[in-house]
């Protein structure tokens, strides 16, 4: 007898406990969501979308879910529509049992804009990826002109691009990167009235240092104007034109 009453104690407890959660579930699947927070992992380096930006594309096509019981809000299906935002390259929505609604996003990065010889006219992302030039507009990216992308895609020159993109003297400098039809590399700057010749993108770190160099030393003295062209081409030198001279400075300790 006191084992039957032991059991039927416990099949009590475990029904009481089984209707509980369910309720408790009802319940929260009831319960209006209160809150929906949405975090831009990346917005004060980059600023292509805003939060305002996200609530407003989601209430167009009705998926805000403020108000709404949690039963009707879909986490996946706000991911989906916001995925197909082509500013984004990381979304994720999920939502709490108190009934609050998170969406996380994160933005690509442009690191220029592209118009190649074929007429192909892009954002280029510092993935490689490309960006449609109607999903925004950015007037301080380099632009990119020349390149082939059947011999020498502005990809190749990804890495270049992104040393250019995230250096904070180069990132302000370089206006227009033209490649040739040899494939050679010239930077077109903001300040100065001369053309930065790198030839091949090959050591682009130690070229741009010795030009940085010959600003720090010698601009300075002669003024922004002096020269046509800066030449890094070849290993130790730079060679700076103007129109009826040339001076080769290759003795710098610093170049």
């Amino acid at each position: 007898m006191k084992l039957f009453l032991k059991i039927s104690a416990v099949v009590l407890l475990v029904g009481y406990l089984a209707v509980s959660l369910y309720l408790w579930g009802d319940n929260d699947r009831n319960r209006p969501c209160e809150l929906f927070e949405i975090t831009v992992a990346d917005s004060t380096e980059c600023n292509l979308l805003t939060r305002d930006d996200l609530r407003a594309y989601l209430a167009e096509a009705g998926l805000l879910p403020e108000g709404k019981p949690m039963r009707q809000v879909d986490t996946e299906q706000i991911e989906r529509c916001v995925r197909e935002i082509d500013l984004l390259c990381h979304v994720k929505c999920y939502h709490k049992r108190q009934g609050d609604v998170y969406l996380s996003v994160e933005q690509r990065r442009p690191v220029a804009r592209v118009i190649s010889d074929e007429g192909d006219n892009y954002y280029l992302d510092a993935d490689g990826g490309r960006i449609a030039v109607d999903a925004m507009y950015l007037d301080y990216l380099p632009l990119v002109l020349g390149c082939d992308d059947d011999t020498l895609s502005a990809r190749d020159l990804l890495p270049m691009i992104s040393y250019i993109s995230s250096h904070p003297f180069w990132n302000a400098q370089v206006e227009h990167i033209y490649i040739s039809p040899s494939h050679e590399v010239s930077l077109i700057p903001r300040v100065g009235n001369h053309t930065i010749l790198l030839g091949s993108p090959r050591d682009y770190e130690g070229k741009l240092s010795r030009v940085l160099a010959l600003y720090e030393q010698v601009m300075p003295r002669i003024g922004w104007a002096a020269y046509d062209t800066i030449s890094v081409k070849f290993d130790g030198q730079v060679v700076c034109t103007r129109k009826n001279k040339k001076y080769k400075h290759n003795s710098w300790s610093k170049i």
